[in-house]
């Protein structure tokens, strides 16, 4: 009975370590929601503190929606395509579909 226990932990753990990782996880991919983020710090623009991310379904597919605190405490809301990992649009510029930063007497 032990022997037969041992042989079926060692199958289940073997499963366990078989399991692939699908490529659109995989790091390096240059598409990957980290790797967006790093890019975005690097951009004068979107420089600040993120304070939220989530995955925003649109008519044309999926786009990251991040949401970044600036220094002036404005938000800024970006969008990134996931297929890419390059911005699409911005809440303060056309691509974009927020209207943070609006109605303080801006335009």
């Amino acid at each position: 009975m032990r022997k037969l226990l041992a042989l079926l932990i060692i199958i289940l753990t073997t499963s366990l370590v078989a399991v692939p990782v699908p490529p659109a996880a995989a790091q390096g991919s240059g598409s990957d929601l980290s790797g967006a983020l790093n890019r975005l710090q690097g951009n004068p623009r979107y420089q600040g503190r993120v304070i939220g991310t989530q995955i925003r379904r649109t008519e044309r597919g999926a786009l990251y929606e991040v949401q970044i605190l600036r220094s002036d405490d404005r938000v800024i809301v970006v969008y990134i395509d996931p297929a890419t990992g390059g911005v699409v649009g911005d809440s303060e510029r056309r691509g974009g579909s927020g209207n943070s930063g609006r109605g303080r007497g801006n335009r």
